[in-house]
């Protein structure tokens, strides 16, 4: 072999060389990327595909599911119905950031007479009232409320922060004619809150839901309080012995 042939041959090899290490290079950085919490595989610390471990979201595995206490319908006036789930979250350091759900209510016989569809959220570490309001039965009576959960959760870690508002000086009024409920709602964090759901359940004697009503806080300044009125057309049909009153914010 001559010398140039020699030298063409070098050259061939080189350039082999470099495009083999190149495409080595690029092969190794395409396909060998640090784990993310984003990539649809189960890798580096994580319990599952993109869950557990140093990820925000987590396994299901991790997480209680929550619990449907009860759900009940509510009259307003004729025809028109509150519905509202009571609902506990078991997981301390767990929320749901937002899931579906559907209310479903039947008469007597068993047959539906009204639905409703929505999106909630889930605080951590404590019980969560759902409302629908205004719902239309026409001339049908509802005799059961069952709630469920569209979809399974999707669980966030939120490392045991809770909300950092408060319900005050809960007052009931005008309870034999048109009932009202006047309270306080205070923040008491160092930052503003702002949508918040704010939902008021009464019991009787027997400690039974007879009625609930909700409002809506647009924003609320920090360290600071602010008057909430909840009110029905109608008095109950038992003496009211308890309200409960159960602020909610979005954590996410």
């Amino acid at each position: 072999m001559s010398w140039a042939s020699k030298r063409r041959t070098a050259y061939f090899g080189t350039a082999i060389f470099i495009v083999i290490t190149v495409a080595g290079i690029l092969f190794f950085l395409i396909f060998n990327k640090e784990p993310t919490c984003e990539d649809d595989k189960k890798n580096g610390d994580e319990q599952g595909i993109d869950c557990g471990g140093l990820c925000d979201k987590l396994c299901a595995t991790q997480v209680s599911a929550p619990i449907i206490i009860w759900s009940r319908s509510f009259k307003v006036s004729e025809g028109v119905y509150n519905s509202v789930a009571y609902v506990e979250n078991p997981n301390f350091t767990a929320s749901a950031p937002k899931i579906p759900y559907t209310f479903k209510i039947f008469d007597d016989n068993n047959i539906l007479i009204a639905e409703r569809n929505g999106n909630t959220f889930i605080s951590p570490d404590g019980i969560s009232l759902i409302f629908e309001g205004a719902i239309i039965t026409g001339n049908r009576i509802p005799a059961r409320t069952f709630f469920e959960f569209s979809e399974a959760p999707i669980w966030t870690r939120t490392n045991g922060d809770k909300s950092s508002l408060s319900i005050n000086n809960i007052k009931l009024s005008v309870a034999d004619i048109s009932p009202r409920v006047d309270a306080v709602l205070s923040n008491n964090s160092l930052l503003a809150a702002r949508n918040i759901e704010v939902v008021a359940v009464v019991f009787d004697a027997n400690d039974n839901a007879i009625g609930a009503s909700a409002t809506f806080v647009e924003s609320i300044s920090d360290r600071s309080s602010q008057d909430i009125v909840f009110t029905w057309p109608n008095k109950f049909d038992q003496s009211v012995s308890r309200v409960e009153i159960i602020p909610r914010v979005n954590m996410e």
